[in-house]
This record gives structure tokens, sequence and C-alpha cells, in this order.
């Protein structure tokens, strides 16, 4: 009898996996993994003999097993409730490196998706502390590194001088405002390391004290619990400490448009998947100026083919809510608003200039966003054909502490914009075959 049961179970597994397999409901792009899931691979004679297709097979496989997510989310609990909790809820985490996550544009579903990789998924390999269910970097960068970004800074002001206003408006790291006394020295750090920015720049450039006036705010939470970004009231006390640098007057959040997303769990969660991280989402108010704006981007090369955009994307939700704010990233964006002063604004960004952009359309007749991780374009053209007035760094630490992301703001200035196609491998077929890495743009 026994047998014979366990026949009939083993005939409905083999029947039924297939039918799950293949007719269930597939999930494209895993939120929480922020990664796109394999797809059942095109069969064909030279992937078949080269073994692709085989590998392909269990890679989708693997990616789409019945209730996969359940399963792995199961697994998480089990490995994090092993053993003893600490008393005080304090949980540390070392990622590893993922170079497979991936932040998408969210903003036009007719082109095909850019994968880019955020600043934080990409190069963060630093401790992480859980603190009742709240992800904190343990880190306040460094005023060694403070002064080769300024220098870069100046670099830009001195070629500028007397054309535009060189602004630096850089953001702290969420530790600075850890809720426990025994971690207060990451306030110092946070604090001393933007100072030495400011005490960097020359006369030429201005710098606006963006810790300063988050500090004054402290009592708030500024940054997400479950995402590295900060909160968009904490980009707006940014936006506040620019408009004092350039003397302008800071649109009061009453006047504007609030707006609330609900459930958010960000990066800092895809990357621990903690428990006690994924019981605690966050909440996203943001403000919309009531100014109209219209926007459009553009591609690595060159200003042709602009695609539509826009600088608020009121339907992003889930792991993608960040993506309100400019629709996500793209190497280079163009926003006009119905601010008729004729002044000019050029931002170069990460994403955590994302949420600051916005607020400037209450000030600019014409802003230009440039994410120097991907733009090619050269960045003096684009200020000088245009009649640029104001230049702005809207970029988060971890941008001003590498003097690889350092480099790649310097060279904004100095390429020429030009596309240069990757050099074709040419393969002797007669040879044994071996591995063969072609070159790619960087």
């Amino acid at each position: 009898m026994v047998n014979k049961l366990n026949t009939i179970l083993f005939l409905i597994c083999i029947v039924t996996a297939p039918i799950l397999y293949f007719y269930l409901p597939k999930q494209k792009v895993s939120q929480d993994e922020k990664r796109n899931l394999a797809s059942f691979p095109e069969l064909n004679f030279k992937n078949y003999v080269s073994g692709k297709w085989a590998d392909s097979v269990d890679n989708f496989v693997d990616d789409n097993f019945p209730f996969r997510q359940d399963f792995i989310k199961m697994a998480v609990i089990a490995k994090t409730y092993k053993g003893f909790r600490l008393k005080n809820k304090e949980i540390l985490f070392v990622p590893t490196k993922n170079n497979n996550l991936q932040q998408h544009h969210q903003g036009d579903t007719t082109r095909g998706k850019l994968n880019l990789l955020d600043d934080f998924d990409l190069s963060y390999n630093g401790t992480l502390i859980i603190i009742d269910g709240c992800v904190y970097p343990m880190g306040g960068g460094n005023t060694s590194m403070s002064k080769r970004f300024s220098k870069m800074v100046n670099e830009y002001a001195e070629e500028l001088k007397g054309e535009v206003r060189v602004f630096s408006a850089v953001a702290p790291l969420s530790s600075a405002f850890m809720p426990v006394a025994k971690y207060a020295h990451y306030y110092g750090q946070n604090k001393r390391t933007l100072a030495a920015i400011g005490s960097s720049l020359s006369k030429d450039a201005y710098f606006c004290d963006v810790f300063d006036e988050l500090d004054k705010h402290k009592d708030q939470r500024l940054f997400f619990k479950t995402d590295h970004h900060w909160k968009p009231i904490g980009a707006y006390y940014a936006y506040v400490a620019f408009c004092k640098a350039a003397g302008k007057e800071p649109v009061p959040l009453e006047e504007m448009d609030k707006k609330v997303k609900y459930n958010f769990l960000g990066s800092l969660y895809q990357k621990t998947l903690d428990p006690t991280v994924g019981a605690n989402p966050d909440t996203m108010e943001y403000y919309v100026p009531k100014v109209a704006s219209t926007a459009e981007y553009y591609g690595e090369y060159g200003f042709n083919n602009p695609k539509k955009s826009r600088v608020f994307y009121h339907s992003s939700s889930g792991g993608n809510t960040y993506s309100t704010f400019l629709g996500g990233d793209v190497p280079l964006m163009k926003i006009n608003t119905t601010t008729k002063n004729g002044k000019k604004a050029v931002v170069i960004k990460n994403s955590m200039g994302n949420a600051f952009t916005p607020f400037l359309i209450s000030h600019y007749e014409e802003i230009w966003v440039v994410d120097f991780r991907y733009s090619k374009q050269n960045l003096l053209e684009i200020i000088r054909k245009n009649g640029i007035n104001d230049m702005i760094f809207a970029v988060g630490m971890y941008a001003a502490m590498s003097d690889g992301t350092i480099n790649m703001m310097r060279r904004l200035g100095k390429q020429n914009g030009e596309y240069i196609p990757p050099k074709k491998v040419v393969v002797d077929t007669l040879k044994p075959a071996n591995p063969i890495v072609e070159d790619t743009l960087k």
C-alpha cells in the first residue's frame, strides 16, 4: 500500500512539475534580487552543440521553479532565526559584491531598459548594521578624499570662471544620524568629511552646507530605513542649503503638493533580505512644486533622437519607488519649465541627485541633468552651447569618496562624446577553443 502511494505521488510530481513550470505566471524581474530572471532560451544548432542551450535551460529552471520567491524568503527567515539574537536588536551584515544588481529606468516602456548599476550596489562592500529593522552603512568618508573631490570641482570653477557659478552639494550617509549613542562617532566623521570639502574649495566655487541643514532637522527621518538614498524631505533640506549658497529663496513645503507612497523596500533590504527590515517598509512622502514642466532624455552619446520623459513618475511603486524622481537614471536629461526667467542650470549627479533635482524647477527655465556614470556627452559643450548659469554637483558621499568616480566627473569636461565601436575579435577556428573576452566600452 505504501509503495503504491509513493508511486502515485511520484507520478503526480512528474506530471504536474512541467505544468507548473510552463503555465504558472512568471516574473521577468526579481525585485528582491534587483536582476532580470532567466527566460527560456531559443533552440538552435550552434547553441545546442556548444552546450550553451543546456546551460541556459538550467538557469531558466533555477530562476522559475514554482513558488521560488516564497522559498527564498522562508530560507532567509530560517537562517536569521538560527541561534541567539542580540538583546539590543543590532545585527551586523557584511554584503558581498553583486555585479548582477540592476537599476532600471522606469519611465519609458517602449524602449530597451538601461541596465544601470547604482553606485551603492556596484561598489559598496563595507559593513552594514541593522538596528530595529533600519539599515545603516558603518562609515562616514574621510577628509583626504574630500580634498581630491574639491580639487576636481575647483578645476571646473577655474575653467568656467566669469561664465558659470559652480556649486558643491554632497550628501552625507545615513550613518550620521544613527539613533544609538555608541555610534555617535559616525556623526562627527560625516561632518568632518563634508566640512573638508567646503574648506578645500577655491574662492570661485560655492559650498552648499548640506550636512548643517540636515542636522537642524535630525529629529525627522531624513533617510529611508530600507534604502541607501535619502528621503525626499532630506533632499528638500539639501535644496534649502543650495538656495542659501545661491542667494535664492527656497519654496516652502506647504506651497507644494504633498503625495505619499507606501510599502517601499529598497536597496538595503535587497542586500540583506533581513526579515526585520522586510517587516518595516518605508513610507515615502514627496513634494511636487506647482510648476509645469516637460522633459526628454538622451542616450550615452550625442544629442540626437531624444525620448519623452517626465520629472515625476507617480506610478512608480514597490522596489522601484525611488524611480518616482526623473524615472530613474539616464545618461542625459533636459527639463523645460514654465519658470520663465531665462536662468539655466546643469546638475551633475548620481542617483542621490534624482530626489534633489525636481525642487530646482521652481528656479530655472531649463535644467540639464547629467549622470556622470553614463553620459559620454561633453559637459563643457552642454554648458557653453546652452548658456548655463549654474553648475551643481549633487551627489552622494559614495561618489565623492572614490578616485574612480571623481575622475568620471572630471572626464565629463574632456570627453568628445563620439561613439567608438568595440574592436572585433577574429577567432582562428583551426586552433583549440579558448575563452575570449571582447573589448567593451568603459
